[in-house]
């Protein structure tokens, strides 16, 4: 096969993959049917300005298209199974493929490294009282991760830190966030960009991953899992720490406490309002009445949109591989600039001023 038919093949593969039409294709990119045909039959060779795009519209790197892919991963195909079974639309399905392919670029920079995956406790539960057990497996993460009675202002972060990546992509409404597991190569976390209360969705795939209860796990607007909401709200908002955070405001009916505690611990209203009943600290009444409230709306009326906390663009630990490789030679500056999404010029400014702070150490 030559390069040009396998060029077509996988151009075909790709867009199959995430479920676009050629007409679809051709609506969005501006090309004919025609041609899209030519490319993928391996009869015509498409622009490289053409590959970026069709690239970045179905979720993979221009390299994939020249045949260079080679880890495999039954974890990978089977949470691009399972989003194909939740009917997602073709703009998030395109989104989980990107998310899968970075995340066998993270195993493969690994490898190149010699890093180790990250070890990932695993708890085991029974049948006993779902909500005592999720508290005692947060108990147990915030004294390893050494919270104390902190808040967490940004889960992604202490998470990338212990090296597990935290993959930040638009997933359109109906996905909110996903995570894969696998014994080999070990976790990963997507979360939907647009979404404001990160914090608990990075909660809520964690719990999934301590559990390890299934490899792959797709959280689809609602649905629900009653151990990962409890270990979240057991997390995030440890009764210690809610009852001392409390003590700074007089009444916590007023719509200024409830905007400060959720900004504050990164979640949604209904979780903020709920937990604040379950400890007793507002009463039925105040609990139906908040639960009804467009608090959201007021909120973005006050501060603008809610967009999250993202220091990092898609993830900490993969900026940090694909830099470091990219510094070594390891790979070069094109492949780095297609993975990262930004021009090679960019890289080689970052690598310079980079290489300027280490110099300046020495």
């Amino acid at each position: 096969m030559n390069t040009l038919e396998i060029i077509g093949q996988r151009l075909r593969q790709a867009r199959e993959t995430v479920g676009y039409t050629p007409e679809e294709v051709s609506l969005r990119l501006g090309i004919s049917t025609d041609d899209l045909s030519l490319f993928e039959s391996g009869k015509q060779n498409p622009p490289l300005s053409l590959l970026r795009k069709l690239a970045k519209l179905y979720g993979v790197f221009v390299s994939y298209f020249y045949g260079i892919e080679k880890l495999k991963g039954e974890v990978f195909t089977l949470l691009l199974d399972k989003a194909k079974e939740l009917s997602l639309p073709p703009e998030t399905i395109s989104q989980i493929h990107r998310f899968i392919f970075l995340c066998k670029e993270i195993v493969k920079l690994r490898q190149k490294l010699g890093i180790p995956k990250p070890e990932i406790p695993y708890y085991t539960l029974n049948q006993e009282s779902i909500d005592e057990q999720a508290k005692e497996v947060a108990k147990a993460e915030r004294a390893r991760l050494g919270l104390g009675d902190s808040v967490v202002p940004n889960l992604g972060e202490l998470l990338e830190d212990i090296r597990i990546p935290v993959i930040r992509l638009p997933l359109g409404r109906e996905l909110s966030s996903a995570m894969v597991y696998d014994e080999n190569f070990s976790a990963f976390i997507l979360v939907n960009s647009d979404k404001p209360y990160q914090n608990q969705l990075i909660a809520y795939e964690y719990a999934h991953i301590l559990q390890r209860k299934d490899k792959v796990h797709l959280n689809k607007d609602g649905q629900r899992d009653d151990f990962s909401e409890r270990f979240v709200v057991h997390f995030l908002m440890p009764e210690s720490l809610v009852k001392r955070l409390v003590r700074q405001h007089h009444n916590l009916t007023d719509v200024w406490a409830l905007i400060s505690l959720r900004r504050t611990f990164g979640i949604s209203y209904e979780t903020l309002i709920s937990r604040l009943h379950e400890l007793g600290e507002i009463d039925e009444k105040d609990l139906n009445r908040l639960l009804r409230a467009n608090l959201w709306n007021l909120e973005i009326k006050l501060f603008g949109e809610l967009s999250p906390p993202a220091p990092w663009k898609i993830s900490k630990v993969l900026w940090e591989l694909v830099l470091t490789v990219a510094k070594h030679e390891l790979i070069s500056i094109s492949y780095a600039s297609d993975v990262l999404e930004i021009s090679p010029m960019e890289i080689q400014d970052i690598l310079y001023e980079l290489e300027e702070i280490e110099l300046s150490r020495s």
